[in-house]
């Protein structure tokens, strides 16, 4: 898909905590509210992380229903594995986006939250997804659009800096303006879109925006210029917001419906 990211288990571990942040377990709500699983469907999560996303499909599909849950990183199969043993309709495979472990027209519905912007070939792993889709089948899609992101900061030419280079983490940072013409050309029907916005006066460890801190700051350290002593300064500077009460971050992410028509 990319290569660009790979996920060791201290990694499947801060990710963990980080879906369990209140802005996270509320974009989770309105991503199973949007994919309406039904009893008896087979169901896909492209990315499956953790596993929070794929238990909560495991439930609403039922016993009689089956979640098919890939990831490209082994520990976070792991802990997904752990999270859904008591679901015996959950198989988990390790495996790419772009090459979906699926028979053709074999998949009711089909989740991929925060995936695609990774992808190196986003046109590729769309026309996938609507491989195995089934005709009338749907998938929804969760991407972060950095672009969107508002962090205050005591240095503002400095904070741009620091998320241009964090903007290189990802194939596709600026997914979200991406995905109207990305979806038609695979020929998929785009039912509903929608911002989940992400909006934190704090930068805590229980919050999204603290455990992007750290993150951040490891990531750009050694990158565009920007030393250690930098990084911690710019860190700094956010607790200092955060202790005089000055602490704002924001940013969206976009969900999106598409149906395969038929």
């Amino acid at each position: 898909m990319s290569g660009k990211v790979s996920f060791d288990s201290s990694d499947a571990r801060r990710i963990e905590r980080q879906y369990a942040a209140p802005a996270v377990v509320e974009q989770r709500r309105r991503t199973l509210a949007a994919l309406a699983l039904r009893p008896g469907e087979t169901a896909l999560d492209i990315g499956c992380g953790p596993g929070y996303l794929t238990r909560e499909m495991a439930k609403q599909v039922g016993c009689n229903g089956r979640v098919i849950a890939i990831d490209t990183s082994e520990p976070m199969l792991d802990l997904a594995r752990c999270r859904c043993a008591e679901f015996a309709q959950v198989e988990f495979s390790r495996a790419d986006a772009a090459a979906l472990p699926c028979e053709d027209a074999s998949i009711d519905v089909a989740a991929a939250v925060q995936v695609y912007l990774f992808a190196a070939d986003l046109d590729a792993v769309v026309r996938e997804v609507a491989r195995v889709l089934c005709p009338g089948g749907r998938v929804v899609i969760v991407d972060t659009d950095w672009d969107s992101t508002v962090w205050h900061s005591s240095d503002p030419t400095r904070m741009q800096r620091f998320l241009d280079v964090w903007m290189g983490r990802y194939a596709n940072g600026r997914i979200a303006r991406l995905f109207p013409g990305c979806l038609r050309r695979a020929g998929l029907r785009i039912e509903h879109a929608d911002a989940i916005p992400i909006v934190e006066l704090a930068p805590d460890d229980s919050r999204y925006s603290g455990s992007q801190v750290s993150e951040l700051a490891r990531f750009v350290t050694g990158k565009g210029g920007i030393g250690a002593d930098e990084a911690d300064a710019w860190a700094r500077d956010l607790r200092d917001l955060a202790e005089q009460g000055a602490y704002f971050f924001a940013l969206n992410r976009y969900l999106f419906v598409a149906r395969k028509p038929g």
